[in-house]
């Protein structure tokens, strides 16, 4: 395992010897708390796989940095958030660093593994939980190539009074204007908690909103009986498991 270290993040690599053209990868957004997760799955999992495991996170002591979070896994708050029952607001903190953290993970963070090495840029899944899993939709949504795979885990799909419901349309009729289909075709896995805003009869609105999109291939992993915090394990086995091309064996 190596670590590295900047004033404004930290980054946790999890590697075994580098197949030629370089490791496949997990990115993994909050770090702190994901990274030993992601290690300790593959290491139960699949020991000898040349994956690697690359968390990124913050300088803290703590499995969260909410201060950071809020800001760098968010786009500008500009509607109101409605009030909803198990959820928290960003109250005074900061938001709207979405965009600057994913063009730092496109422009500095990927090309440097590259340079080294260590990763394969054409073999990469993105994971992520709650507002992580916001930031997953986002990078999906708005930069498709840069991920082979996009996991998220009980995406913040209320922020912005449903920012992600309306990116996904404008996903959708973008496919469609540009000839009817994602290309290269790329799996899309949603993980939900047992606590979810919609009743238990109705799918979260994103699975319909993605539905039927060619060359997108949706996997929904319901999860009823984990509350939203205890359900990062099993989404990052699932993620996991799609990043081995097993997708059909369920999580945890």
């Amino acid at each position: 395992m190596v670590r590295h270290r900047n004033p404004g993040a930290s980054l946790w690599a999890c590697l075994l010897r580098r197949p030629p053209q370089g490791y496949s990868a997990i990115v993994a957004l909050d770090g702190n708390a994901t990274f030993p997760i992601l290690w300790h799955l593959r290491e139960e999992i699949a020991p000898n796989a040349p994956v690697a495991v690359v968390g990124i996170g913050y300088p803290v002591k703590t499995r969260f940095d909410p201060l950071r979070r809020w800001y760098d896994l968010t786009s500008p708050g500009k509607k109101p958030v409605p009030p909803q029952p198990d959820l928290r607001g960003p109250g005074e903190r900061p938001t709207g660093g979405q965009d600057a953290f994913l063009d730092m993970i496109e422009t500095t963070l990927l090309p440097e593994l590259a340079r080294r090495e260590l990763i394969n840029p054409q073999d990469l899944t993105l994971f992520g939980h709650s507002l992580g899993g916001l930031f997953v939709l986002h990078a999906l949504f708005t930069r498709p190539r840069l991920f082979a795979r996009h996991v998220a885990a009980d995406p913040s799909t209320w922020w912005n009074a449903g920012e992600p419901l309306r990116e996904a349309r404008a996903f959708r009729g973008g496919i469609l204007a540009a000839g009817g289909r994602l290309d290269p075709p790329a799996p899309v896995l949603i993980a939900n908690s047992g606590r979810q805003p919609e009743t238990p009869s109705q799918p979260p609105a994103i699975l319909a909103a993605l539905s039927g999109i060619p060359g997108l291939n949706l996997i929904h992993r319901p999860y009823p009986d984990e509350s939203h915090g205890s359900l990062i394990r099993p989404a990052a086995r699932d993620a996991l498991l799609l990043h081995l091309g097993r997708p059909q064996e369920q999580g945890e």
